[in-house]
């Protein structure tokens, strides 16, 4: 008994199961009273348990299946169960035969029924294992201090300004007359070439018209060449009605498409073939 650290103050839980010798019982019940002499040990059949009623969190130490031979098998029920008796930091020392749950299983099943610190040691043919409850009853409330109280609002305080930042970008009086800075000279932007007068024959299109290199009109010609070549440049045609994909060219570019032949021209009748002006098709002086 040496080996279970029991303290002479400690309230003791023994449980057996299985075929046990009842003189073995009395044994080590007698021996578990020799250490623990102001506490007190009660014995119980693990079968038995769930029905012997005994009150939660009234042992400091529980002992099941070291009565030999080891024939308990802990579920998590009777973990469970057990975990409700023990005081909060109470411990558990159990004993299991080699061939029941593997080791890592039944370590699985005691941290599932609320045990912690749980250790395991392989004799010849028991496994024992050691745990403890946690150091709070399960279900324990606290009350939470919480401040309902409504903070007052602290303005956060301005950026700092930083003034060699600033001095970047600001310009004063005394720059503007520094000999140092070149201004440049707003005339000298537009050379001669810019400011000759285009002639007109150069703004035609060089895809079109007379220069062209092709001596042929566009496909969409509106400068008048296409009716030059076909002999009827200044004679009057009967208005043919003019057709479209979208049949709304003639109301202006806002219902013509993106390479309606119309596009830029004002709007029209239905009907009515499109022509310029010479004061239009002349450019501005």
């Amino acid at each position: 008994m040496s080996t279970l650290s029991l303290k002479s103050s400690d309230k003791v839980l023994l449980l057996w199961g299985g075929e046990v010798q009842p003189d073995l019982i009395q044994t080590t019940v007698e021996q578990l009273k020799t250490t623990v002499k102001e506490g007190s040990v009660q014995v119980e059949n693990i079968h038995r348990l769930t029905m012997a009623n005994h009150s939660a969190s009234s042992f400091d130490v529980i002992l099941s299946g070291i009565i030999p031979p080891p024939s308990v098998l802990h579920t998590m029920d009777i973990l469970a169960e057990i975990a409700r008796l023990l005081k909060p930091s109470g411990r558990l020392i159990m004993d299991e035969a080699m061939e029941a749950n593997s080791a890592d299983k039944t370590s699985s099943i005691l941290t599932m029924s609320g045990f912690i610190d749980i250790s395991k040691e392989e004799k010849s043919n028991v496994k024992r294992f050691t745990a403890a409850k946690p150091s709070y009853e399960v279900g324990t409330s606290t009350q939470l201090k919480l401040s309902f109280a409504v903070k007052p609002k602290t303005q956060d305080p301005a950026p700092k300004v930083d003034t060699n930042v600033a001095k970047v970008w600001s310009l004063s009086a005394n720059d503007m007359l520094d000999d140092d800075i070149d201004i440049m000279d707003s005339d000298e932007l537009l050379d001669e070439d810019d400011l000759k007068k285009p002639d007109p024959e150069s703004l035609k299109a060089p895809a079109c018209g007379p220069n062209s290199a092709s001596k042929k009109a566009c496909k969409n010609c509106s400068c008048g060449f296409a009716d030059e070549l076909n002999g009827t440049s200044g004679q009057a045609k009967k208005s043919t009605e003019q057709a479209s994909a979208c049949g709304s060219c003639y109301l202006g570019d806002a219902f013509r498409c993106s390479s309606c032949p119309y596009l830029g021209m004002p709007a029209f009748k239905p009907g009515e073939k499109i022509q310029l002006s010479t004061r239009q098709l002349n450019a501005d002086s």
